[in-house]
């Protein structure tokens, strides 16, 4: 106390060891949808993601995978526009050239397979009907 007042100090002006550390869980990777029931689909059917989670309201989905990676797909607003790149989400399969295959039968645009020699792991990208662009790896890679 300071002249009869109680004095709190701010949170970030105590030691570390006085704060619990910030704990962060992994979450699904978000996409927006311009056509976000056409983009559902298309998950569904390239690459068979399982809808876990549907609220129409919003729209939002939560889809899974069969190796568990899961993916949110919500409605872009209409005044927003296509941006390129700001979230890349990277997924590992034992068949890049199968996953790639499937996506290009589906519509969507891929680069690769490809190896890299040195390390010794397959390797591409591709992009969804949506123009989000996905890595893929095998389990060798970093």
């Amino acid at each position: 106390m300071v002249g009869g007042r109680l004095i709190v100090e701010p949170r970030w002006n105590r030691p570390l060891n006085d704060v619990p550390p910030l704990i962060i869980r992994p979450r699904e990777t978000v996409l927006l949808a311009r056509n976000f029931a056409a983009l559902l689909v298309w998950y569904e059917k390239a690459l068979g993601f399982k809808i876990k989670a549907r609220i129409d309201e919003l729209p939002y989905a939560t889809l899974e995978s069969t190796g568990g990676v899961r993916i949110g797909i919500g409605s872009a607003p209409p005044e927003a526009a296509a941006i390129d790149g700001t979230v890349i989400p990277q997924i590992e399969t034992d068949d890049v050239s199968r996953l790639l295959r499937e996506v290009h039968i589906h519509g969507g645009s891929v680069d690769g397979p490809h190896r890299e020699p040195d390390q010794g792991f397959d390797f591409g990208s591709f992009r969804d009907p949506e123009g989000n662009t996905w890595w893929v790896v095998d389990p060798n890679g970093p």
